[in-house]
């Protein structure tokens, strides 16, 4: 009598075993699904708060740029860094830095341009900028 009711224990702990794992495997599956729901939500937060930076940026970058001038980008006259207006000497994006460079031809033979602001110097010739 005892062995038969530690065999039907037995054979009853295999289906209840099985549905006890694919139980575990479902409440795992939803966990997931929460968490992925819970992510996207964060990816489109952090997406929204980059527009909003973005266009921001852009705003600030339009309202320092609206000087009265009628800004040319296009060409790089005598010693200007690429993309800067050689009427008035901004760029037409805000560099990186601290300085908000405002650059006028400099003298000499050789084309350069050096900025009113911090002294940089842009010489074309070596294509690239250095503290002066």
């Amino acid at each position: 009598m005892i062995r038969q009711y530690f065999f039907i224990a037995m054979l009853s702990m295999i289906p209840t075993g099985i549905i006890l794992y694919f139980l575990i495997h479902l409440g795992k599956g939803l966990l997931g699904m929460v968490s992925d729901r819970s992510l996207h939500r964060e990816l489109d937060e952090l997406a929204a708060h980059g527009e909003s930076r973005r266009q921001a940026r852009q705003q600030a970058n339009q309202k320092r740029l609206d000087n009265g001038c009628e800004h040319q980008f296009d060409e790089a006259l005598g010693g200007f860094p690429p993309g800067v207006c050689h009427k008035c000497g901004l760029a037409s994006e805000k560099p990186n830095g601290p300085c908000d460079h405002v650059w006028r031809a400099g003298e000499g033979g050789a084309p350069h341009s050096l900025c009113e602001k911090c002294g940089r110097k842009y010489n074309p010739s070596k294509e690239r900028s250095t503290s002066a």
